[in-house]
């Protein structure tokens, strides 16, 4: 009675899966094994090239330290070259000599601090890389600025308000002003 007006749906079948066995055969497994010994022999060779690679540089001997950028130097004794014309005093000396010579004549600052009690005396080294830039074949007395300065020798500059307004290049000519 029922059943007559009822449809019944039936679960079908599963689908077999294609079970095609396939087999390996000795030349498949010889070139998969070909293939991985030269990927791995591949992976030494470049492991060993950056290895020979390190070793030049010299990352493998004792007591490396790895390269480092230029470390700014604080000294309270010299300024930098590019700060000669930026100083907070209105009138100072500046004088510029190749402090790492044995043979260079440290008694200018003495003689000049000396003579100017109340005018600040500053010192540029020359020998130093970053004041390098200043070094010229002829020298500059009329520079308003740092890319406009040039030092050809042992060099003493009075500043006043920002401008230069004595140079003096040589070291007689220093030693002859400072005996005034």
């Amino acid at each position: 009675m029922a059943k007559k007006g009822m449809q019944l749906k039936y679960k079908t079948k599963k689908r077999e899966r294609n079970k095609v066995n396939e087999e390996v055969t000795t030349t498949d497994s010889i070139k998969s094994f070909g293939k991985t010994l030269i990927g791995v022999v591949i992976f030494l060779g470049l492991m060993y090239l950056m290895g020979i690679g390190f070793q030049k540089l010299g990352a493998f001997d004792i007591g490396y330290t790895a390269p480092t950028k230029d470390a700014t130097e604080i000294s309270y004794e010299f300024i930098p070259a590019s700060t000669v014309f930026n100083r907070s005093d209105s009138v100072y000396y500046v004088l510029f000599d190749n402090y790492k010579n044995s043979f260079s004549n440290y008694n200018y600052i003495e003689k000049l601090i000396e003579k100017e009690t109340k005018t600040a005396v500053y010192k540029v080294d020359m020998s130093k890389k970053d004041n390098a830039k200043v070094i010229g074949e002829k020298a500059n007395p009329k520079a308003t600025k740092y890319s406009e300065l040039s030092i050809d020798d042992v060099t003493l500059i009075k500043i006043t308000k920002g401008k230069i307004t004595l140079y003096l290049s040589g070291s007689e000519k220093i030693e002859e002003y400072l005996s005034k």
